[in-house]
């Protein structure tokens, strides 16, 4: 075995394990199993990303969502081929962002597609569905296809592109959807978070009522 001094080592914030956290954590997802066991969903990876993308795919009007690994996330019905792909943020990361990981020339281009929108559901702790920025945009193909591109020659490591909401705004046209808070409330939210939401207007914030389903 090999005794090396990598800059990995070096990583890390290590802190003693929180005895009441462990224990309420504990409680907390004994209370998830129970409902896991009752649908039939052991992987606890997937029960979440199901979850999430069936929340914030029934608040778009997309009524089906997809339980395979494969494919996009939502569909908006039986009879009708309009697709959503989901990606999640957390409200208390340093940037609000979709990522997409391994992504194809195929999926790239599927990006360019009418029949295809993106969501990006930004959530406070477990449950709490803020807002959604929801679009798309066939600049957002090309993006993507650039950047998967540029893996294929060598010039990144990790075939993973990252955009932020900012850039889905202000470049590619998308629409913030207010959930649950008002739409002066997301926009101070936005402004809190990056300055260039100053620029943004509160007519570009949808709420429940004048948000048309597709």
């Amino acid at each position: 075995m090999h005794n090396e001094k990598l800059s990995l080592f070096g990583k890390g914030n290590f802190q003693k394990i929180d005895n009441t956290f462990m224990v309420e954590g504990h409680s907390v997802l004994q209370e998830v199993e129970v409902v896991q066991e009752k649908f039939g969903k052991p992987d606890t990876d997937t029960f979440i990303n199901e979850l999430r993308d069936s929340i914030a795919g029934y608040a778009l009007g997309f009524q089906l969502v997809n339980l395979d690994k494969h494919g996009f996330d939502c569909k908006i019905a039986q009879d009708r081929d309009v697709y959503l792909e989901v990606k999640s943020a957390s409200f208390g990361a340093d940037t609000w962002q979709a990522t997409f990981n391994d992504t194809t020339l195929e999926k790239a281009s599927a990006f360019k597609d009418e029949k295809l929108y993106l969501a990006l559901a930004v959530w406070r702790n477990a449950s709490d569905l803020l807002f959604i920025c929801f679009g798309q945009s066939e600049e957002l193909g090309d993006y993507l296809e650039a950047k998967v591109r540029h893996f294929k020659k060598g010039n990144t490591v990790r075939s993973t592109q990252s955009v932020g909401l900012s850039r889905l705004v202000f470049e590619f046209g998308f629409q913030i959807y207010a959930v649950n808070k008002s739409k002066t409330e997301t926009l101070e939210l936005l402004r809190l978070k990056n300055r260039a939401f100053f620029k943004l207007e509160m007519d570009s914030i949808l709420d429940i009522k004048d948000f048309q389903a597709l």
